[in-house]
């Protein structure tokens, strides 16, 4: 009886196991649909991913391209840039402005921008322009804010520029302005004054022969006959400066031509007891000048050389060759003459005048001999560069084309060596 009894509860239980089983199955079913779309998902995200990844990579390399392309920019631009913080620190500075700065091997980098002498005063303010000297440069220096410029804040720009040849051609077309009014003044002076010194001059030769014996007043028209040939070679240097200068070209051995010129201030060069030595740093061309005004431009430099050094100074005189481009980026032959003293130099306000005429700063001459060598050299097609350190000395370099015969048949070669 006890079996039959229990048959109930059996078909209950299996009754349940199978609804369990269908839950679970049902379950089951769900976790793999749950599961395939969580992976479906995850393919998504890393596909995207993926995608993303690829175009920030590119991102990244057109950035670095574009930060290459701008370094390249600033680092060839033709002026130099330095970047600082709001307190002046240097960030950043160009290859130009590390030259101009003279930076050497030493990083910019949190350096004061007043370390350097070029813009110890110049104060960090919008829109300051200044233009300050660095030897023989001529630099123009402008201030503009940046914001942003550095981590710790808003920073500065200053911008340097090169424009000591704009400077230079400047002040030879002023310079040159001035020696026209100047010379049409000096020839009408000197004309004026020379037909009434002749005269005089004629007198007092004359008045010398009736005179030859009185001493005390033959000695009176003597000195009086010099002062009158003082005066006549004044005028002549007027009218060699009114007139210019044409020169009669032929071909000049520049180192000939500096012996010549050593050689006829020898007897000044000797009572001063000047140490000369001659320097010839490459084998320099022939060129073609008037030798006669060339050594005279050059005795005008050797003459006052010797007037600025103490008794027993240094000369040097140099030449020197270089090829230059001109405006079709032909490259041309340059001779360089220079004049170099170890005497009292010329203090820096007054270099832009010392090619003035009239202009000197000795008690005795009509400063015409620097207006009379610049004259010349211009004459020639170049330009005069002076260097002048007070108390330690001056250099003077005659600049001249070589070769300008050559459309007529004419070659620049070697001259020495």
């Amino acid at each position: 009886m006890a079996p039959e009894a229990e048959a109930p509860n059996t078909e209950v239980s299996v009754s349940a196991l199978r609804e369990a089983f269908l839950a679970f199955t049902s379950a089951s079913e769900r976790l793999e649909r749950s599961y395939a779309l969580l992976r479906e998902q995850t393919e998504e995200l890393k596909r995207e991913l993926g995608e993303k990844n690829a175009r920030l990579l590119v991102s990244l390399e057109e950035k670095e391209r574009l930060q290459k392309f701008l370094d390249g920019i600033l680092q060839n631009l033709p002026v130099g840039i330095l970047v600082t913080d709001f307190e002046g620190h240097v960030r950043l500075a160009n290859e130009k402005a590390r030259h101009m700065l003279e930076f050497g091997d030493r990083a910019p980098e949190g350096i004061s921008y007043r370390s350097f002498p070029l813009l110890r005063d110049l104060p960090l303010a919008s829109g300051v322009l200044r233009e300050s000297r660095n030897g023989a440069g001529v630099y123009r220096c402008s201030v503009s804010p940046l914001n942003g410029a550095t981590e710790q804040g808003p920073g500065w720009v200053i911008l340097l520029e090169d424009v000591s040849e704009v400077t230079r051609w400047k002040r030879l077309a002023e310079r040159q302005k001035r020696l026209t009014s100047m010379g049409g003044m000096a020839a009408r002076i000197a004309h004026e004054i020379r037909n009434p010194l002749g005269s005089m001059e004629l007198n007092v030769t004359l008045l010398m022969e009736e005179l030859r014996d009185s001493g005390q007043a033959l000695e009176l028209a003597r000195r009086l006959a010099t002062g009158v040939r003082n005066l006549s070679h004044v005028l002549s240097n007027l009218l060699q400066f009114a007139k210019g200068s044409d020169p009669v070209r032929e071909p000049i051995d520049p180192v000939a031509l500096l012996a010549e010129a050593e050689e006829f201030a020898g007897p000044l060069l000797k009572e001063k007891r000047i140490r000369v030595r001659r320097e010839v740093r490459q084998a320099p061309a022939f060129f073609y000048g008037d030798r006669v005004l060339l050594r005279q431009a050059l005795l005008n430099l050797i003459v006052n050389a010797v007037e600025a050094m103490k008794f027993g100074g240094f000369l040097r005189l140099g030449c020197r060759q270089t090829s230059e481009g001109d405006e079709a980026g032909t490259l041309r032959p340059w001779i360089h003459l220079t004049v170099q003293d170890n005497g009292r130099g010329i203090p820096e306000e007054e270099l832009d005048r010392i090619f003035d005429p009239f202009y000197t700063t000795r008690s005795e001459g009509m400063g015409l001999g620097l207006a009379i060598v610049n004259n010349i050299v211009e004459a020639h097609g170049g330009f005069v560069d002076v260097e002048s350190r007070p108390g330690r000395g001056t250099t003077f370099v005659l600049s001249i084309p070589a070769g300008q015969e050559q459309e007529h048949g004419y070659e620049a070669h070697s001259a020495c060596g």
